[in-house]
Order: C-alpha cells, then structure tokens, then sequence
C-alpha cells in the first residue's frame, strides 16, 4: 500500500499569489522516514509559470534499476509519466506532456525536467525504483491512500 508519509514526494502546486502580474509554482518536498534507495532533496521550491522545472532524484542501489518517474493529482490514482526508457509511440509522448529524464548511471541520478511548467502541472511527483533482476519493487506500491 501507499504511504504518502513514507514517500520522498514532491508537490507542484499553483501558489495564490502573483508577484507582478507572474504566476508561481510552489513545490513541497517530504522526505521518507526510513532507509530508502531512491532519494529526493528537502525543501520548497518554486518555480514561474513558463519557467523551467528541475525536480532531482537520486538512488542508491548497485542492482539493475529500472527508474520511473509518476504524478498524482488530487483525488486520483497514481499514474506513470516516463520511465528511464524513451517514448516508444505518440500516446505516450503526449503523456508527458514535455517532461523528460535521463538515467546517468555515473552520479546515480534520474532528474525529471521540463523546458517550460505550465498550470496544469499541478500534481504530486515522485520517483521510484524497481529491481529488474529481482522483480522487486522497492519502497512498497504505490496506491492512493
């Protein structure tokens, strides 16, 4: 089951207050309270409408990851938004919607960008990890609470 206070998660939310007529983004960042592989830093960012979004991701795990990065809006289920793999057809392009990540092995990390938030971007991100070798998904599944 899925645990939202276990989970390093970030939230992108639009924030209610403009500065200069210029919408923001707030990202809340929770930390997992016990040992995880994959980590994500602590902290609120935010992020101008229009702007770039670099939300990090890090692992450690010396195994064959497979990396995945899901969004969650309010009220629904978890979903997939791209794995460390390429879009392999046009549904799934438009799936994420500009968002990519690239797996660098060397500094194990699996960023998730975006060349330019838009207010739908509006969601809770998170990234995960699974075994290949094993199949094993570590850090438990994730459902909706």
């Amino acid at each position: 089951m899925w645990h939202p206070e276990l989970d390093t998660i970030l939230q992108l939310r639009p924030n209610q207050h403009s500065v200069e007529q210029k919408n923001y983004f707030s990202c809340l960042v929770y930390r997992r309270t016990h040992a995880d592989p994959v980590t994500q830093p602590k902290g609120t960012i935010l992020v101008h409408e229009g702007k770039p979004v670099l939300i990090h991701c890090t692992f450690d795990y010396s195994g064959v990851p497979y990396l995945y990065w899901y969004e969650r809006y309010p009220h629904e289920a978890p979903r997939p938004l791209l794995t460390q793999y390429g879009a392999s057809d046009e549904e799934e392009k438009r799936r994420r919607r500009g968002f990519s990540a690239k797996l660098e092995k060397d500094s194990k990390s699996f960023h998730l960008e975006k060349n330019s938030s838009e207010a739908s971007d509006s969601a809770v991100y998170y990234c995960a990890l699974r075994d290949t070798a094993n199949k094993t998904t570590l850090g438990g599944e994730q459902k909706p609470p």
